[in-house]
């Protein structure tokens, strides 16, 4: 089972971690771990213990980063994998950043937190509706999120570039999935742009997370809450940091091309844009993403 010291020791020095061979289960997991509901009720008990401990007060960034490994716990224990590398990328910052990402699953925005959060305090960019939603809005408050209506696109621009730069003066870096809605396949045209808008309003650099995690599927009745495949391995992979000069749509170009070629090796489904020149409109049209439970 992951020891949070030793995993944050590994990241640090070697900047990539992979489930070993061999994990450490209890009993319970050897004769259950295979059943989805196992995993399903490791999610929700993170759920409600980040509640708890945001309403005792009690969360702080290194609470955060253990919690979120129990995420990592859960889907270890329950036989699947991790590999993620890339993460030199974050240490050479030496501020915040703008991590912008595909997002595919419930899954990532529970794990992310523990491979950035040993590198950079952070938070992420979130739909309103989550703020109050049960189980969901107590993590919120530990959070601290920026949280947009997704109603009005004009007006969460306008409240992303306000409340943005104040976070990343902060200290805290902000990680954007810049897609209308979670899928398992990319599709460059859909990535918007407001990532790299925030990162050269602040000066900060743009970084690329390109990440698959279709071992937790997407539901038919309850988005959230899909099929859980075992065959499938948990993904996560940093790019380098962008420093934005011009308008910033090369930098925006790069990072989209790293997540569309890093997906693609790891089998992944990518949709080919027709023209970079196609991919920018379409990114201009499609001012905010978010974390999305559409």
């Amino acid at each position: 089972m992951i020891n949070t010291d030793e995993f944050r020791k590994q990241l640090e020095d070697t900047y990539k971690y992979s489930t070993p061979d061999t994990v450490e289960r209890s009993l319970w997991h050897r004769m259950f771990g295979g059943l989805d509901i196992v995993y399903k009720s490791s999610v929700i008990g993170v759920i409600l213990h980040g509640g708890s401990m945001a309403r005792k007060g009690t969360w702080n960034r290194d609470s955060w980063l253990n919690l979120s490994l129990d995420i990592w716990r859960g889907v270890e224990n329950c036989g699947g994998k991790f590999e993620v590398s890339g993460c030199e990328h974050l240490k050479k910052l030496d501020g915040p950043a703008v991590i912008i990402s595909n997002h595919m699953s419930l899954l990532e925005t529970f794990a992310i937190p523990a491979i950035v959060l040993p590198f950079q305090h952070m938070t992420f960019v979130v739909k309103e509706s989550l703020t109050h939603l049960p189980l969901f809005k107590d993590v919120m408050m530990g959070v601290r999120p920026i949280s947009l209506g997704r109603k009005n696109p004009r007006e969460d621009l306008k409240q992303f570039m306000t409340e943005g730069p104040k976070v990343l003066e902060g200290g805290r870096s902000i990680v954007v999935f810049p897609q209308s809605t979670r899928s398992v396949t990319f599709k460059p045209s859909e990535f918007n742009s407001i990532g790299a808008k925030l990162a050269k309003k602040t000066g900060v650099p743009l970084v690329p997370l390109a990440l698959k995690t279709d071992f937790h599927g997407l539901g038919k009745v309850v988005k959230d809450f899909g099929p859980v495949d075992r065959s499938k391995t948990v993904h996560f992979k940093f790019g380098p940091a962008q420093a934005i000069t011009g308008n910033g749509r090369d930098e925006q170009a790069a990072c989209s091309d790293f997540i569309g070629k890093t997906l693609k090796s790891w089998g992944g489904d990518v949709e080919e844009a027709e023209s970079r020149e196609q991919g920018r409109e379409g990114s201009r049209s499609r001012p905010m993403g978010g974390m999305s439970r559409a």
